[in-house]
């Protein structure tokens, strides 16, 4: 009966990778678009910063991916090299996202830097959930 009542509950289906993609697409979009803004303005050539802010997130992502596919080898102290320097990233990015925020929507750095974090650490704990359904 135990193994009955398991196999339910497995066989439930909660659309947690459904909302995990989605909040990786629209944090990551957001991500990307406020720092693409931060870093157009200190570029001496706009369309360049641009680029890179938006490819922020996405380094971010990778690195994360392969942070976790080296911990599953054993390799552990590049796994924890590979995290550090997306996390270090991270933290970059939530400052560029909370000074895009605090621009464009006029709002004091102290207010718009929790939502900053909540976008970035948002889309990576929804790529956690995915990678863990």
């Amino acid at each position: 009966a135990m193994k009955d009542d398991m196999k339910k509950v497995v066989e439930v289906n909660d659309n947690l990778k459904r909302y995990c993609y989605s909040g990786v697409a629209l944090m990551s979009g957001l991500s990307a678009g406020l720092n693409g803004y931060a870093n157009s303005l200190h570029a001496s050539v706009t369309w360049a910063g641009w680029a890179m802010g938006i490819a922020i997130p996405l380094i971010i992502l990778i690195l994360g991916k392969v942070a976790g596919l080296l911990w599953k080898r054993g390799l552990t102290r590049l796994a924890y090299v590979t995290a550090g320097a997306g996390a270090g990233l991270l933290a970059l990015s939530v400052w560029h996202c909370a000074t895009s925020i605090a621009l464009l929507t006029g709002s004091p750095l102290l207010l718009a830097a929790p939502m900053a974090l909540a976008i970035d650490a948002g889309f990576c704990a929804c790529e956690l959930a995915a990678l863990a359904d």
